[in-house]
Formats: structure tokens, C-alpha cells, sequence
């Protein structure tokens, strides 16, 4: 790609961040959150895992709380608190082990439990990709380049694909993707998605049997992503 393509592209990318509301960022970023230091011990409407169901939480206990609780469970029960020893109890004494987050990270991510959390997101999966925001076409060109990690760890898609002429110039071990969602449609995209290319793609550590490869935020900005790509291949 060259030189006055990239910086036009860059240019394009910046526009968007700009009209990106910030709530709909904080929604991004609190679910990778919940996918990445939350949902190895949580489910949110699921019932219990190794912790506690996170539906609702936010109704049960007050933000203060909740904050103190996050950013040291051990401290809360050294202290006495009621609702934390009995915690401490129900779940044989096992420790929540300390969260290193921000107070703008937690403020987020309660504020997504709040609003409907990982259910909401499976809602928003069964949209069709037409309907994609700016910032979620946005988001999954940051996944496809690696600029924005993965939740749940896996090699993003540039190392290994190319979109043609386009945008992003990637990899040539696998196939230039520059067609694909032309080709695969939505239902296609959204098996290959869950699958990973093969397995070098996969995180090195080994997923729950809560976890996918990608969350439904994740391949449903992909998809968007690709789709749009698609438009301009053509």
C-alpha cells in the first residue's frame, strides 16, 4: 500500500474514532474486560462457575462495594465485612484474587453488568451485520490488523491474510480475504470465525468451557469488518 493510501486510511480511521461515541467505546472495552479477567470464574445468567453469578450484581451490592471487593477481596474479609466473609464462606474460602483495574476500567465494566452484560451482547449477535455502527466496522479493522488484541488471546488475521488492493495489507501463508464475505455470507463467516483458520490461530492457553475463540462482540465487528472491505474490493 502506498505511502498517501496509508495516510488516507489513517486519516479515514481517526474521522470515525472521532464520531465514535464514547459510550459505545466503554461497551467495547468493558466486555473484552469481562471476557479477559471475569469470565474463567463468572458467568453472568449462566448460574455459578467457580464464582458467583455476575447477573444482577450490580442490584445486590452498591459500586462502592463492589470496587473495594474487585480491587481486594482478601482486605474486605481481613476487615469483617459482612456480605464478604459470607462470600468467603459459601465459595469453600476460596479467594477472588486481586484485579489491577482503573477506576474509568471498573466504572465501565460495572456500568456494562449494569446495562445487560454479556446477554445483551448475544442479543446483538443475532443482528445482521447491515446494521453495524461506524465504530463497530472500526472495531474489527483493529482486530483484523492486531492493533486491538483479542479477548481471549489467538493470532489476529493479518498475520496470515490480506484484503487485495485494499486497506490492510497482511500476510500471504493464508488466502487474501478481500472476497470472503462476498463468498461465505454471514452464516459461513460466523463458523469460520468460531473455528479458527487452524490451529496456530487458537490462544496458547487453553480456553474454559465458557470461553469461546472470540467473543459474539468480537466476530460480529469482524464480520462487519470484512463485509465492508468487501464493498470497496469490488
Amino acid at each position: 500500500m502506498s505511502r498517501r493510501r496509508r495516510r488516507a486510511v489513517g486519516l479515514l480511521c481517526g474521522v470515525v474514532l472521532c464520531l465514535t461515541r464514547p459510550s459505545e467505546i466503554a461497551a467495547m472495552d468493558a466486555a473484552a474486560t469481562f471476557a479477559r479477567k471475569c469470565s474463567s470464574c463468572h458467568t453472568f445468567g449462566r448460574g455459578v462457575l467457580i464464582g458467583p453469578d455476575l447477573k444482577g450484581v450490580t442490584d445486590r451490592r452498591t459500586r462502592e462495594w463492589l470496587a473495594a471487593w474487585v480491587a481486594s477481596s482478601e482486605r474486605l474479609i481481613r476487615a469483617g465485612d459482612p456480605a464478604a466473609t459470607a462470600l468467603f464462606d459459601k465459595f469453600k474460602q476460596q479467594r477472588m484474587p486481586d484485579q489491577s483495574l482503573t477506576p474509568a476500567e471498573l466504572s465501565v465494566l460495572l456500568d456494562y453488568l449494569a446495562a445487560g452484560g454479556p446477554e445483551k451482547d448475544a442479543r446483538k449477535a443475532q443482528r445482521r451485520v447491515e446494521t453495524a455502527t461506524a465504530a463497530e466496522i472500526e472495531m474489527g479493522r483493529s482486530l483484523f490488523e492486531g492493533r486491538r488484541e483479542l479477548a481471549n488471546g489467538g493470532t489476529p488475521c493479518f498475520t496470515c491474510h490480506r484484503l487485495g488492493d485494499a486497506s490492510v495489507a497482511g500476510g500471504t501463508l493464508g488466502p487474501d480475504l478481500s472476497s470472503a464475505y462476498a463468498h461465505y455470507q454471514e452464516k459461513g463467516m460466523t463458523t469460520l470465525l468460531a473455528s479458527g483458520c487452524f490451529p496456530r490461530a487458537r490462544p496458547r492457553a487453553r480456553l474454559t468451557s465458557t470461553q469461546t475463540l472470540l467473543t459474539e462482540q468480537e466476530s460480529f465487528a469482524l464480520k462487519a469488518f470484512l463485509r465492508s472491505e468487501t464493498k470497496v474490493a469490488r
